[in-house]
């Protein structure tokens, strides 16, 4: 018992001595590079129709650097969502300079042109805007980029549909949160945003969990994760699941599921075995009395 209890005492001490430990790693290595902000940006323009636009640079490191400005558009893979760049077709983006020289600890505020095409397809075009730069480490240069992404929706005749391609969920779920999964394939002609969202049917049902957003590129497939919340009680469930869009429209599937916590296996395990223990019990009584 002594030792047991020497042990519980020393893992206490321990857990109080990293609980309050100040994060000095944290504060002591700030990253260093250049910085460009903001880091996303939703425009929606006519085709034929120009706006100019401004993103921030900064300098964090300890040496001037000269910082050189490009665009190229991007797609991404289905499911994944890994980004690939490609060469822009046209003259969406203009900067109003190639080129910024920063000190170190300065930033910049630089403007470009957003000119939309003469007869662009109405729906999503999409854009990454770099500022690249050679930071030295020592006498070796080392090449970084940092990205604005840009989400440019050409006005016009807008389709936001979408659907479930595939859809998982546990057929047997053990206690905990139950999670899901769906593909949603985006058939439409421009992104919108979808958030996952899930509930059990009865009375013992919590509400709906809150989820956080994704967004859907036209023309691709992405897997979202969402979980629903368990309910108070085991028993069999119709689990009504999918994601919401960002316009309020709903797309669900459903699937019968049995919720069996490990203490609704262990309970009647334990009853189980109480009472067979209690019944030999009284037949040893009853024999002995017997004789």
């Amino acid at each position: 018992m002594n030792k047991w209890r020497s042990i519980s005492v020393a893992a206490a001490i321990i857990v109080l001595l990293i609980s309050n430990t100040p994060p000095v790693a944290a504060t002591n290595n700030q990253t260093q590079g250049i910085l460009i902000t903001p880091a996303r940006q939703y425009i929606t323009a006519a085709a034929g129709a120009s706006q100019t636009y401004q993103l921030s640079v900064a300098n964090i490191t300890n040496k001037p650097v000269d910082i050189t400005f490009s665009v190229k558009q991007f797609r991404v893979a289905d499911y994944t969502y890994d980004y690939t760049f490609l060469p822009v077709k046209e003259n969406w983006i203009t900067f109003s300079t190639p080129q910024i020289h920063l000190a170190s600890g300065d930033s910049k505020t630089v403007s470009y042109v957003v000119g939309v095409p003469p007869g662009a397809v109405p729906g999503g075009h999409y854009f990454t805007l770099f500022a690249s730069a050679s930071l030295y480490s020592g006498a070796v240069p080392i090449d970084v980029q940092v990205t604005s992404v840009m989400y440019v929706t050409v006005s016009g005749s807008l389709i936001k549909t979408s659907s479930i391609k595939h859809s998982s969920i546990p057929t047997i779920s053990f206690g905990g949160d139950i999670p899901f999964s769906i593909d949603v394939h985006n058939t439409g002609n421009t992104h919108f945003f979808v958030y996952a969202s899930g509930k059990l049917s009865g009375w013992t049902a919590k509400p709906t969990i809150d989820q956080g957003a994704h967004i859907i590129l036209p023309g691709t497939t992405r897997t979202v994760n969402g979980v629903i919340a368990a309910p108070l009680l085991p028993g069999i469930y119709t689990a009504k699941y999918g994601y919401k869009v960002d316009d309020g429209r709903q797309v669900n599937t459903s699937q019968t599921i049995v919720y069996l916590p490990p203490w609704a296996i262990i309970i009647p395990i334990a009853i189980i075995w109480i009472t067979w223990t209690i019944i030999v019990r009284i037949k040893r009584r009853v024999i002995r009395f017997s004789r």
